[in-house]
C-alpha cells in the first residue's frame, strides 16, 4: 500500500502591490492574493482570504489525486460503499 504526503505552504509577507480581491494563480501552481494592511491586521479578513485562496487549489488537488488513482487501480465493490 503506497503512503502519500499532504504539503500545504502558506506565507504572509509585506509587498508593494496593490490590494487584490480575487486570488491569482501563478505559471508555478501556487495561488496568492494581496490585501491591504486593514485586512492584513483582522482575523477574520485573513481567514476569508486564506480560505478563499486555497480552497479552490484544495479541491483541484484533491480532484487529481483521486482521478489518478481511479486509473491506476479498479476499485472492489466493498471499497466503493464506504
Amino acid at each position: 500500500m503506497h503512503r502519500y504526503k499532504m504539503r500545504i505552504h502558506v506565507e504572509m509577507l509585506p509587498c508593494d502591490e496593490a490590494p487584490t480581491t480575487e486570488p491569482v494563480k501563478a505559471q508555478d501552481g501556487s495561488v496568492s492574493i494581496v490585501l491591504s494592511e486593514t485586512d492584513a491586521m483582522s482575523i477574520d479578513a485573513c481567514e476569508q482570504a486564506l480560505l478563499q485562496t486555497t480552497y479552490p487549489t484544495l479541491r483541484e488537488t484533491l480532484a487529481t489525486h483521486l482521478s489518478e488513482l481511479a486509473k491506476k487501480k479498479p476499485w472492489s465493490t466493498s471499497r466503493r460503499a464506504r
